[in-house]
């Protein structure tokens, strides 16, 4: 399906609402932007329309931030006259849903959202919702807030083959509790500034994180390759968080780029002091940059390749510690045209480092897979990584939607027409 305009595209609610499969659809949010045309470039050419420019696109460029998800109170009243808040949905929206969610080969463009779950349940029975959710081979265009965001609690995520143009945030993991996410794969381009002149809300960041945060099992962040203006991280904490084998590239020919602005783990660390080591003097220090306290966490960042002079050795000086692994030096790809998948490769990568991955059963095995290299490109395409154990029940994708689909169900094959 195509959608155009609206707050939200599609929507899904009740905590018995499960087995969603969403795929093949676009939502051009901002009519006043070139959506339709990125949407016709991917599905025909394979890659976005890098050639109109985004200052074009109102909601990407011309609204501020506030104007859409502005709420009045400290940041004053609400300008009726200019109020846009109406832009303030997604493409997905889901209000406490079991889960068993497959959102595939999506287009979504100048858009405020694009995939938000929400958790809305008690508090005795939040931890049921939402686990088994699949976000692959998505683009991510303009997306003004947040590209992919569970909110609250989740569990058996993965977001793979995805690819985010110019996304504000393209992961905001404020979760209270989570655990098993498998994040590989993904390329992205962070080359354009979003808002009008001075807007507070331009920046961004690759992962917007919670204050506090459980984790009932890892989160993996491997194997993906980004072209950068913005940090990965800048402030707050998450545990279990493992960054591995991760290519990132800066973006130096982009219009007002600045080195300190994008460090990989914010600009706060080089200009404040470590407090004392009391938890809560601590959470009130990292509330403007990101933790130190990796080993108590579980965080782990190795056998990246980070074109950035802070990293390795400025943000170990900081107190930050930073793998062994580790590859630093200049990134130049191929081709940094915006939107070219192929173009975020590099010659000669180096090795990636093999590590331990977790399923969500609790068993463990090493991934090294044959010539691996660091990033998303391997010799032989993206990287790959097994299915996760849902999908054996999970309708299989077909080459038309006029074949018959296999339907595997606890065993038992059964042949069925759409």
């Amino acid at each position: 399906m195509s959608f155009r305009g609206g707050t939200f595209a599609i929507g899904a609610a009740g905590p018995y609402t499960r087995h969603l499969l969403i795929e093949n659809c676009d939502w051009v949010q901002d009519l006043e932007s070139h959506g339709t045309a990125d949407v016709r470039s991917i599905r025909v050419e394979g890659h976005t329309r890098s050639d109109l420019p985004p200052s074009d696109c109102k909601l990407w460029s011309q609204i501020p931030w506030k104007a859409v998800h502005g709420a009045g109170g400290e940041d004053g009243p609400i300008a009726v006259e200019t109020d846009a808040r109406a832009y303030d949905g997604d493409f997905f929206r889901a209000w406490t849903i079991a889960g068993y969610v497959i959102i595939r080969n999506n287009i979504i463009v100048d858009a405020f959202n694009g995939v938000h779950f929400f958790n809305q349940a008690s508090v005795s029975t939040k931890a049921n919702y939402p686990r088994n959710v699949i976000i692959e081979d998505n683009w991510f265009v303009r997306v003004r807030d947040n590209a992919v965001e569970p909110e609250d609690f989740a569990w058996n995520w993965t977001i793979r083959r995805n690819k985010f143009v110019d996304c504000y945030v393209p992961f905001s993991f404020e979760m209270q509790q989570s655990g098993h996410f498998y994040v590989y794969g993904n390329l992205g381009w962070n080359f354009h500034l979003p808002g009008p002149h001075g807007d507070t809300h331009a920046s961004g960041a690759l992962f917007k994180l919670p204050e506090q945060h459980q984790a009932d099992g890892p989160h993996y962040i491997f194997n993906n390759t980004w072209l950068l203006r913005a940090p990965i991280v800048k402030k707050k904490r998450i545990s279990g968080f493992e960054h591995r084998n991760n290519l990132i590239g800066y973006a130096e020919a982009a219009d007002k780029f600045k080195w300190p602005s994008c460090s990989p783990l914010g600009n706060s660390w080089s200009t404040e002091e470590i407090p004392s080591t009391e938890l809560e003097d601590r959470l009130i220090f990292e509330r403007g940059s990101f933790t130190r306290s990796w080993k108590r966490l579980g965080i782990v960042f190795d056998g990246d390749l980070i074109g950035h002079p802070d990293f390795p050795d400025a943000l170990r000086e900081a107190g930050y510690q930073v793998g062994h692994n580790v590859h630093s030096g200049s990134v130049k790809f191929a081709d940094e045209t915006v939107g070219l998948p192929h173009g975020l490769a590099i010659p000669s990568p180096p090795a990636g480092q093999a590590f331990s991955i977790q399923s969500p059963d609790q068993t463990a095995a090493v991934f090294s897979p044959v010539d691996y290299v660091v990033g998303a490109w391997q010799s032989d395409g993206i990287i790959a990584f097994p299915d996760p154990g849902f999908l054996d029940v999970w309708p299989m994708p077909s080459d038309s939607a006029m074949q018959p689909t296999l339907f595997r169900d606890r065993g038992n094959v059964e042949m069925t027409g759409h």
